[in-house]
């Protein structure tokens, strides 16, 4: 007995080690900067944190804060707590409701070295702790103790509200199973502990329930709707199911054991029902739903019933371990050893750039901007046409003069974490590519390798700044998905023809400022037969670059 206990312990030390060697050096990701800047100041309609608020993880971390006088070290340190209490409540959690020993050792340690909690277990967010608290609460609702299941439900969903998807379902299977109705009054009056204090955080109850309904429209219009684009049903279902576990060589097998092992505990089924029900319910509703770009991150939820399932197996886990950890080594360790690409790019900005410059920001890196460059002008774009402007770019900055900071394009980066980021570039805007919007041009768009475009609605209207130029070069494209096979742009008295997969640019004179380009059709992505795009918005072609010119004939 001491001997086994002993080798558990060895195990989950050596889990622990392996997350503590993946620690991140900088913020890095999106959500990091809003958690942030919310323990700075609770600001839920400021989305500081990201809604829909977390304030138990919040008040913690304010808490730690006081200790460490860096918000940056009390998230790491918030969740490299929860980490170690995370393994702790999953190992007693799987060893109630298997029985085994060996079973809940190998089970934990399946979950906790999983991709997908190995991208994200240290990173400074809510992420590491609500799992934590999901854990202590399995374990609650397995040994059958109403009080301390109703208080574990609460915490986790006051510290990550998106984990109630599972963890209501769990809880009330668990009320009805064991007719522990007075669960539910402990449930409630420690959900209101939370939720009464973030209810006055957003301005009264009116206000909550306005902003809250406004997220649930933003989520339904995004996350459950033009986030789909271009995915299949099945490949949905990979992306939630198969890709937290990692690449098809290492998911597989996590798959077929834990499906094989659904059979063998049939009999013992009351002992798993609270958890499966959760799980389940929570991975039919993320298929369904949730942005397929976070797949990875948003189905941690649902992994626990996979890894007590395949965790029977407790042979395999050594091996899906090394196998795993390689997978995801180009992740976490060049996270670990380097400087993030957006607060590399930040830092070079503070180091280069004037304090009277605008900081144009790509819509991923707001968060990076509005944290960290407060001694600037940030903007989403800006009407300033005389002062210094750099745009700080989510990618690379292609043929274009500044500089990039990048991590390794690895298939890790690409299918576990939501591909921004990889490659961060500071791009300078020179006054002759400047404009202004008017009407009818969209918002900047760019992929990680610096191919960067606006879409022109059914009519644009630009503004150009007065430089004395008496030419303007307007580059248009339409890419290979193009729906048409041409279409024609007028641009004021001139026009152009672009061909699907092409690029074109036209010359012309600049009789006034205000530019109109019009281009002859226009289609709407949602409405294209076939395209699998939930697009509604009215497109017409590509705006690539504007550039002022001194002559006609000068181009770049």
């Amino acid at each position: 007995m001491i001997r086994s206990k002993l080798l558990a312990a060895a195990a989950l030390l050596a889990v622990a080690a392996i997350h503590f060697t993946t620690i991140p050096q900088t913020f890095w990701e999106y959500d990091e900067h809003l958690f942030a800047m919310g323990v700075e100041r609770f600001e839920p309609l400021l989305h500081h944190p990201p809604p829909p608020g977390s304030p138990l993880f919040i008040a913690f971390a304010k808490v730690v804060a006081i200790f460490t006088n860096d918000v940056f070290d009390a998230l790491i340190i918030t969740s490299l707590l929860a980490l170690v209490a995370g393994l702790i409540a999953f190992t007693g959690a799987f060893r109630e409701i298997s029985g085994s020993n060996a079973t809940a050792v190998a089970a934990a340690s399946l979950l906790y070295l999983s991709p997908a909690v190995l991208v994200s277990g240290t990173l400074p967010q809510s992420d590491a702790g609500a799992l934590a608290l999901y854990g202590f609460a399995i374990w609650a609702c397995a040994r059958g103790n109403p009080i301390a299941a109703g208080i574990a439900c609460a915490a986790a969903i006051g510290w990550r509200p998106q984990f109630s998807i599972a963890i209501v379902p769990m809880f009330f299977t668990y009320v009805v199973m064991q007719r522990a109705w007075r669960a539910v009054v402990v449930f409630a009056i420690a959900c209101l502990a939370w939720f009464i204090p973030l209810v006055v955080a957003t301005g009264g109850p009116q206000a909550f329930w306005e902003w809250l309904f406004g997220q649930a429209a933003y989520y339904a219009a995004h996350d459950a709707d033009l986030s789909r684009s271009g995915w299949s049903p099945a490949q949905l279902a990979l992306r939630f199911a198969a890709h937290p576990w990692g690449p098809k060589w290492l998911a597989i097998p996590v798959l077929l054991l834990a499906t094989y092992s659904s059979y063998k505990c049939y009999r013992s089924y009351k002992s798993y029902a609270p958890l499966a029900v959760g799980c389940l319910v929570y991975l039919a509703f993320a298929i369904a739903t949730m942005d397929p770009a976070d797949a990875v991150r948003y189905a941690i939820p649902s992994l626990p019933l996979i890894a007590l399932l395949a965790g029977r197996w407790w042979w395999f886990v050594p091996l899906y371990a090394l196998g795993a950890y390689w997978y995801a080594s180009p992740v976490i360790r060049t996270r670990a050893t380097s400087v993030a690409p957006p607060t590399a790019a930040i830092h070079w900005i503070e180091a280069n750039v004037p304090r009277n410059a605008v900081v144009v920001y790509d819509a991923p890196l707001r968060p990076h901007a509005e944290h960290m460059l407060r001694g600037w002008r940030t903007a989403r774009s800006s009407d300033d046409m005389s002062a210094p402007m750099v745009l700080l770019a989510d990618g690379e900055r292609g043929d274009a003069k500044g500089v990039t900071f990048r991590w390794p394009d690895t298939d890790a980066y690409r299918k576990l974490t939501r591909q921004h980021y990889g490659a961060v570039s500071v791009i300078p805007v020179p006054p002759e590519q400047r404009f202004r919007v008017i009407e009818g041009v969209f918002a900047p768009e760019r992929t990680r390798d610096g191919k960067a475009w606006q879409w022109i609605s059914a009519r644009g209207v630009l503004e150009l700044p007065d430089l004395g130029a008496t030419h303007a070069r307007f580059v248009f494209r339409a890419p290979p998905e193009y729906p048409l096979e041409s279409n024609t742009i007028r641009v004021d008295g001139a026009s152009v023809t672009v061909r699907r997969d092409s690029t074109a640019e036209v010359i012309v004179p600049l009789t006034q400022r205000r530019i109109t380009i019009k281009p002859e059709r226009s289609f709407v992505p949602a409405n294209v037969r076939g395209a699998n795009n939930r697009d509604q918005r009215t497109l017409s072609v590509m705006l690539i670059r504007v550039e002022q010119l001194t002559r006609p004939t000068q181009t770049r």
